[in-house]
């Protein structure tokens, strides 16, 4: 009993934390209360309407509905809708289809729960395709597929998914773009602070003491690679969060999310590339090969990675400006990597290993470069392409009405 209320009392603290989170600033805690408290007023109408409306049969469909509609943006709540109404349409109609051809046996049930499987299959039913066969079950066994009970049920269901989009339509989700592009400056932040890091140490005058946190580097920046994962991921959110939503866009996010995303993708490739260069670090020294890395050409490397993190730091920007200071970075970087392959080969890094380490920390950082060199023309190409896509999309909605982790609230 005194773990389960240590665990109890852990869990509590945990909740008081998370609703402290939530009341007192803006972060994924506030998001989720927000999204509880309008799932809660949508479930909350459902029910009373259908209690108004529809008899108590089909009664707990409405408020169910609401729920599931609820979403964290409106383009998923829509979406999540409009395929529940879809698979359940399907379900009641081959239910009191199949009752009043062949009445209700169990030959009849088996060929409702093929045709049910069968037919929930088709992508654009997307996640709720095996509501077909509940729903058909539901109506094939409660209610014996009488047309009536069937079109109370669709009521039912309909009338939830209309009282979800229509609170998710009036208060929908905010819309953060400067949030996402700050947590993309961060990530740029980060990596050149683990640059500079890495220089700091590959400067020192032993050779041994300079390669000592290698490991340390390669786990910092594995874990920056998963941080770009996640930063792409909220992005992303946040795009899909734009679409359908009808509160203004605060800052061009089509352009600035579509440079965020770009920017993201260097990030993760100059992580990635780092991991590399750790790793080779790593390995020499478990290998016993400092001494292939002297200490000038140690120290080429430092500016090498000092530069680079100059350059770091102005790609995170995300914004589109004058790219100087990031030439005049790689200027240094290159001039630094120029001098290395000038460097006159020592009597300890004649050896075959050692020029292949030597070249393979440089080949790190020459793609370091590269991907930075790239950034500007790619966040430039993303940003064009997210300005043609609303004219696409504006073009669609006057033929048709088009269908729209967390964004925040």
């Amino acid at each position: 009993m005194g773990g389960i209320g240590r665990r109890l009392a852990i869990q509590v603290r945990r909740t008081a934390g998370y609703l402290k989170a939530g009341l007192c600033g803006q972060g994924p805690e506030r998001d989720d209360l927000v999204l509880l408290i309008k799932a809660t007023a949508a479930a909350t109408a459902a029910w009373y309407l259908a209690r108004w409306l529809l008899p108590r049969t089909v009664l707990s469909f409405a408020p169910l509905t609401a729920l599931l509609v609820s979403q964290a943006t409106l383009y998923r709540s829509l979406r999540h809708g409009a395929q529940y109404v879809a698979a359940l349409v399907v379900g009641v109609g081959l239910a009191a289809g199949l009752a009043s051809w062949a009445g209700v046996h169990g030959w009849t049930f088996v060929l409702l729960a093929l045709a049910g499987l069968v037919l929930a299959r088709p992508r654009p039913l997307g996640e709720h395709g095996f509501q077909v066969v509940v729903v058909a079950i539901f109506a094939f066994d409660a209610g014996r597929g009488h047309l009536g009970y069937c079109l109370q049920l669709v009521a039912a269901v309909a009338l939830g998914a209309g009282c979800g989009a229509l609170v998710q339509t009036v208060a929908a989700p905010a819309r953060r773009p400067v949030h996402r592009r700050l947590r993309v400056a961060a990530l740029f932040t980060n990596l050149a602070d683990l640059l500079r890091t890495a220089a700091h140490s590959l400067s020192t005058e032993d050779a041994r003491s300079a390669l000592t946190d290698a490991s340390t580097w390669r786990e910092r920046a594995a874990r920056i690679s998963g941080e770009a994962g996640a930063a792409a991921a909220s992005v992303a959110a946040e795009q899909e969060n734009a679409r359908l939503n009808p509160r203004p866009d605060p800052a061009d996010s089509h352009r600035l999310l579509a440079r965020s995303e770009s920017a993201i993708c260097t990030a993760h490739l100059c992580a990635t590339h780092l991991q590399s260069l750790a790793r080779g670090l790593d390995h020499a020294r478990a290998d016993g090969k400092e001494d292939c890395l002297s200490s000038s050409f140690r120290r080429g490397c430092a500016d090498a990675l000092h530069h680079l993190a100059d350059g770091l730091e102005q790609t995170g920007h995300v914004k589109r400006t004058t790219t100087e200071e990031l030439e005049d970075a790689l200027t240094g970087a290159r001039s630094s990597l120029h001098e290395l392959l000038g460097m006159p080969e020592e009597t300890d890094a004649r050896r075959r290993d050692c020029l292949i380490l030597r070249g393979a920390l440089l080949n790190d950082i020459e793609r370091i470069a590269v991907e930075l060199e790239r950034a500007p023309a790619n966040m430039d190409r993303a940003e064009q392409t997210a300005r043609c896509r609303p004219r696409k999309v504006s073009m669609i909605a006057a033929r048709k009405p088009s269908r729209s982790e967390s964004p925040p609230h």
